[in-house]
C-alpha cells in the first residue's frame, strides 16, 4: 500500500462530494473504501481506478445505502433502548428500580400542591434537557473533521445514529410540555381528587426510566459510532 498524495484525497473528497451524501457513517463507509482501494494502486493507475470506483458506487448505489443504514440505524436504536429498559426489571437491578420507587413516591406523598407535583414530574426534563445538550455537543465535535473535509458536500452532514436518539429526546420534552400545559382541570383536582399524587409518581418513574434508558443507549453507542 502506498500513501496517497493529498492531491489523490483532495480528488476523491470531491468526487464523494458529488453524490450528496448526508449521512456521516455512509460518507466516511463510501470515503474508506475509496482510500483503501486506491493506496493498492500506483499513480499511473489512479484515475483508471476511481473510474471503477465511480462505476460501481454510483449516485443511486450510494442513496439506497444511506437509506437501508437510516432505516436500521432506527429500528437499532429502539431495539437497544427496549433491552436497556427491561434490564430495569431483572432480578439484578431490581434494588435500583425499587430505589426509583421508592424515591419518587416518597417525594409524591409529601407535595402539598398541584405546583410541587408539577416541579416533580419537570424533574426528569432537566435531566433530559441537559443531556441533549451535551448529546449535540458530543456529536458536534465528532462531525466536526467530517464535515471540514467535505465542506463543499451541499447538504448538512449528519449521524444516522444520532438522529433517532435527538428526535426522541426533543419528542418527549415535546410531549411531557403537552402534559404539563394541557390539564387545567388539575386545578380543580375535579377529575382526580386524591389520586394526583399517585399519578404524578407514576408518569415521573416512567419519564426517569425512559431518560435514563435514552441516556445508556447513548453511552453505549458513543464508544463505537460518531455520537
Amino acid at each position: 500500500m502506498r500513501p496517497l498524495t493529498d492531491i489523490e484525497i483532495e480528488r476523491i473528497q470531491k468526487v464523494i462530494m458529488t453524490k450528496e451524501i448526508s449521512s456521516a457513517e455512509i460518507l466516511m463507509e463510501v470515503y474508506d473504501h475509496y482510500i483503501s482501494h486506491l493506496q493498492e494502486f500506483s499513480e499511473e493507475k489512479f484515475e483508471e481506478q476511481l473510474s471503477d470506483l465511480e462505476q460501481k458506487f454510483t449516485y443511486g448505489y450510494c442513496h439506497s445505502l444511506q437509506y437501508s443504514f437510516n432505516k436500521q440505524a432506527k429500528q437499532d436504536i429502539s431495539k437497544t433502548q427496549w433491552r436497556v429498559i427491561r434490564k430495569y426489571f431483572c432480578f439484578s437491578r431490581w434494588l435500583y428500580l425499587a430505589g426509583i420507587l421508592a424515591v419518587v413516591f416518597f417525594i409524591s406523598s409529601q407535595t402539598s400542591s398541584d405546583r410541587e407535583l408539577g416541579i416533580m414530574m419537570f424533574s426528569p426534563m432537566l435531566l433530559l434537557l441537559i443531556s441533549l445538550i451535551a448529546f449535540h455537543f458530543q456529536s458536534f465535535k465528532k462531525l466536526r473533521p467530517i464535515k471540514k473535509a467535505f465542506k463543499g458536500n451541499g447538504i448538512p452532514i449528519h449521524s444516522s445514529l444520532a438522529l433517532p436518539i435527538s428526535e426522541r429526546m426533543y419528542f418527549t420534552i415535546f410531549t411531557v410540555q403537552m402534559v404539563f400545559y394541557f390539564p387545567k382541570l388539575w386545578e380543580d383536582n375535579l377529575l382526580f381528587g386524591n389520586i394526583l399524587p399517585a399519578l404524578a409518581a407514576m408518569f415521573t418513574v416512567v419519564m426517569v426510566i425512559y431518560v435514563l434508558s435514552l441516556i445508556e443507549v447513548w453511552k453505549i453507542k458513543s464508544k463505537t459510532t460518531l455520537i
